[in-house]
């Protein structure tokens, strides 16, 4: 054993994933919605701290609707994420043309042809919104991107992401390798892909408005785009309903930016993401803890 493949432990947890997704793969796409959703259902019943966690985070974002409206986005909230998990059966082990197939709109990619042929590299921002392993295929396809992601802590589970994320033809790279390769790529006029809506360290980032109230963001997008003067793009990719497949749009960010202040360029990003995630609230990834660090003054919501 090696010290990538991690313990027998992590690796028996990888290979009952594997076994998992394959199996979600040989089913019709209703039905791994609809299985996707019961799984989803369970989440929410049995686990109870990332259910107050997406309580915390909808009472803030969404202060105007109900109690009841909000149990309800809750409540399919979890179902989509039971739907996002199986998914990647199909995206990571179907042959890779039946997966791209899963794509079924695409929106802006001319404006990103147009960018990308100015030569200063293009980057493309997402979040964790709907399918986002659909947009790493898909764009891994089409343009030579670099995507940067974060390891989990089970080496297994690494290894098999970054094939998955990467058959496509993207080349992945850990955020603890720094930005040099996103940089680099930049420089031969390619694409970098991020996904920069976490919570960060205050040591890291700063403070910037998300959805009314202060989320700890990082700097990275506007400092990337200054270094090349690169176009930025939002990427987001949602999921069709009864497991009918992906749509995705690319959206410009505005000429201004980077506007070469920090706090206004995160904030910008963040009014981007904030967009996005209203077209479809309960795929977002609301057990996150993006308000996990907060200024002086605010309380800690979770």
């Amino acid at each position: 054993m090696t010290a990538q493949q991690g313990s027998l432990g992590q690796r028996a947890v990888a290979a009952l994933a594997v076994w998992v997704l394959r199996g979600a793969a040989r089913l019709p796409g209703s039905w791994r919605a609809v299985l996707g959703a019961m799984l989803g259902d369970l989440a929410r019943m049995s686990l109870s701290r990332p259910r107050r966690v997406v309580d915390a985070n909808l009472a803030i974002v969404f202060p105007a609707r109900s109690l009841t409206q909000r149990h309800a986005l809750r409540r399919a909230h979890f179902r989509a994420l039971g739907q996002a998990a199986l998914e990647l059966g199909p995206l990571w082990y179907w042959p890779l043309p039946r997966a791209l197939g899963l794509i079924r709109e695409v929106h802006g990619g001319a404006r990103v042809d147009a960018a990308l042929a100015e030569g200063r590299g293009v980057i493309l921002f997402t979040a964790h919104l709907g399918a986002w392993e659909a947009a790493v295929l898909y764009i891994g396809q089409r343009w030579p991107v670099t995507v940067l992601y974060m390891e989990t802590g089970n080496p297994a589970i690494n290894a098999r992401m970054v094939a998955g994320r990467a058959r496509s033809g993207a080349r992945l790279t850990p955020k603890e390798s720094g930005v040099r390769p996103l940089l680099h790529a930049l420089q031969q006029g390619e694409v970098v892909g991020v996904l920069p809506d976490q919570n960060v360290d205050p040591r890291e980032g700063g403070y910037a408005p998300f959805f009314g109230r202060p989320a700890c963001t990082t700097p990275l997008l506007g400092r990337l785009a200054a270094r090349r003067d690169s176009p930025v793009f939002g990427l987001f990719a949602y999921r069709l309903p009864r497991g009918q497949g992906f749509r995705i749009e690319f959206v410009p960010m505005p000429e201004s930016f980077p506007s070469g202040d920090a706090t206004a360029d995160a904030t910008a990003m963040n009014a981007a993401l904030e967009a996005a995630i209203r077209k479809a609230p309960e795929q977002y990834w609301w057990v996150h803890r993006r308000f996990k660090d907060q200024p002086e003054g605010w309380d800690y919501p979770y």
